[in-house]
């Protein structure tokens, strides 16, 4: 038997069929994708396959992560990670990642919350492969809003000046979200749940979509929005998140000729040609999510919720368009054909911001100051997986 042939018995049933994945998409891309639906994190998933406890792991983990480094105390497996992690920063362009940061920076805050959020969100829920996870593994509806805000918290840390270096803030939480990641693995094995439908829990191809759930999908809503991005800044906020990526544990290779919009596009046609149809834990998940983000943007600008819901389907559509957004039951929104007839004139004022140096920097400093305000210092869960109850 062929190593093709190998991986085509292998393909998960949920996925579709291999051979027309093959016809459409490729033989080389057929065969990593079967590899990658099966592949995990071993490096991660080593700090959970010994005999010490979560409650031991935890605060060795978080150490470490805060020194940025091992020490004499660190547990061998912690210090692989950390290992790990920090080889994603070698040799990075400086001044690249730099300028993807203030790439992000650029554009008001709100705005990328509505991309992340109702955006990204959205698409992260809208196949069966992550959302019936999550429904497996106690992560129901009832925590969405938590869950929101810890999205928003991680992307947020790696916004600040110097974050993703050792020991920096962003490097802090990606190390723990990574650590988030193996632990639900674990639970998951421990319970006996049968993901065989799809391949393994939070796989290689899953880490690859949610890749794409903070790369192509934002930035393309972005656009529809009226904050359209030249090549360059697309390619410059790409390069931030293959490093960042990689720190997560996501294979360089599935990765590479990734750098753009456009670029993306075949890939992410495969991926959704594998995702599956949405059902009713994709469906009871965005639904939460939606109102999970009226209640943030509620505490954040006081506007009454069902304004701000209104306000947030009518983004929603414009980012998803109303083929996707009347599959996934978002609501018709009075406000779309207003803020639809103000996207040109947004686009105006930021094309003419990106041609002011002076203002631009002064914008950059503003958004940078509301993420320093909004990135919530109080510890959300993945940072604190030690403290919760065991989960066998």
């Amino acid at each position: 038997m062929t190593d093709s042939q190998t991986l085509s018995a292998n393909w998960p049933p949920s996925r579709g069929d291999y051979t027309e994945f093959v016809s459409r998409f490729g033989q080389e891309r057929a065969d990593r994708y079967a590899q990658a639906f099966h592949a995990k994190d071993p490096v991660a998933d080593a700090l959970f396959s010994g005999d010490r406890s979560v409650r031991e792991i935890m605060p060795n983990l978080r150490e470490a992560l805060v020194a940025g480094r091992a020490t004499e105390n660190t547990f061998p497996e912690v210090a692989a990670l950390i290992e790990d992690m920090a080889s994603a920063l070698e040799g990075i362009d400086e001044e690249r990642f730099e300028r993807g940061r203030k790439v992000y920076l650029s554009i008001p805050v709100i705005q990328h919350a509505l991309a992340v959020g109702p955006g990204s969100l959205v698409h992260t829920y809208s196949t069966p492969a992550i959302a019936d996870l999550l429904v497996n593994t106690g992560e129901l509806t009832v925590g969405a809003i938590k869950r929101l805000s810890y999205t928003t918290n991680w992307t947020f840390s790696l916004y600040l000046p110097d974050s993703i270096s050792r020991g920096g803030k962003g490097f802090v939480h990606t190390g723990m979200v990574r650590a988030m990641h193996a632990h639900v693995r674990r639970v998951h094995t421990t319970r006996g749940l049968d993901y065989s439908d799809w391949g393994a829990p939070i796989s290689e191809f899953d880490m690859l979509r949610t890749w794409f759930d903070f790369t192509y999908i934002p930035y393309k809503g972005l656009r529809n929005m009226g904050w359209s991005l030249s090549k360059e800044e697309e390619q410059d906020v790409y390069y931030l998140w293959k490093i960042v990526g990689r720190m997560v544990g996501i294979p360089e290779d599935l990765m590479d000729g990734q750098d753009d919009i456009e670029s993306s596009e075949e890939t992410m046609d495969a991926i959704h040609s594998v995702d599956g149809l949405p059902n009713e834990n994709t469906q009871a998940l965005i639904d939460a999510l939606m109102h999970g983000f009226v209640v943030n943007a509620n505490m954040i600008t006081g506007l009454p919720e069902d304004t701000l819901a209104d306000w947030t389907a009518a983004y929603t559509r414009i980012i998803h368009g109303d083929e996707k957004a009347d599959l996934h039951g978002i609501s018709q929104s009075l406000m779309l054909p207003i803020i639809q007839m103000n996207v040109p004139s947004v686009q105006e004022r930021f094309d003419l911001l990106r041609k002011d140096e002076e203002a631009l920097s002064a914008e950059i400093k503003n958004n940078e100051e509301m993420v320093r305000q909004l990135l919530n210092e109080e510890e959300p869960a993945y940072l604190n997986q030690d403290k919760a109850p065991e989960q066998v």
